[in-house]
């Protein structure tokens, strides 16, 4: 059996052809003892996502994956319903036995409250969709002068650490070093010794030490 459902469309193809959108095309499935499957028509442009748009997208820069997880939003197929004789194609999976059959179509007035939610979800996803490829722009741009910023960071702290070693270096050829001869020495690279000559005093305090 194939089962067909329209929403919102029958009342007004009778007064004027319909411009519809197939939102939905199921795959059959087994239901008791008969095979179903259903075919969705809106009177508005629907979309699809092509979920490998969003893969190509990951395998090519990863980094991007997130802008580009609305790229795969498409229209789906418009298609002009008039009013009169439509045919289906409708084949069986018994090649020993003739396939039976029953095409139902419905108008789905019940739907029209989640028809104007996907209508409305659908053109918010398209707007978001706009913006993002503009903020991805301002990413990109963003992304790269914090790179800058970055790399000018790690050199001027190499810069800094350097400038800090070799004043270091420098102030560590002042330090004073006290040899065990108790004579002082320069660590600068040379050293001198100043002999010191004592003399001492005669009783009578005459300097040449002679006795008279």
């Amino acid at each position: 059996m194939m089962h067909l459902s329209f929403s919102d469309i029958f009342s007004e193809v009778k007064r004027y052809p319909v411009t519809c959108s197939c939102v939905s095309e199921e795959d059959s499935e087994k239901t008791g003892k008969v095979t179903s499957a259903g075919m969705y028509f809106l009177h508005f442009q629907v979309y699809r996502m092509d979920s490998t748009v969003n893969a190509l997208a990951i395998a090519k820069d990863p980094e991007s994956a997130f802008f580009k997880r609305l790229e795969g939003l498409q229209p789906c197929e418009v298609s002009e319903l008039k009013s009169g004789t439509h045919i289906f194609a409708v084949y069986g999976d018994n090649f020993f036995k003739t396939a039976t059959y029953t095409i139902e179509a419905l108008c789905a007035k019940s739907y029209e409250d989640t028809t104007e939610k996907l209508k409305d979800i659908e053109s918010q996803i398209l707007r978001k969709r706009n913006e993002l490829r503009q903020f991805e722009t301002e990413y990109r741009k963003a992304l790269a002068r914090f790179q800058e910023v970055t790399n000018r960071y790690t050199q001027e702290k190499q810069s800094v650490d350097e400038l800090l070693k070799q004043r270091d270096s420098i102030h560590a050829t002042f330090t004073v070093t006290r040899p065990p001869s108790g004579i002082s020495n320069l660590s600068n690279g040379s050293s001198s010794k100043v002999p010191v000559e004592t003399e001492s005093p005669t009783e009578d305090g005459n300097s040449d030490g002679k006795d008279k």
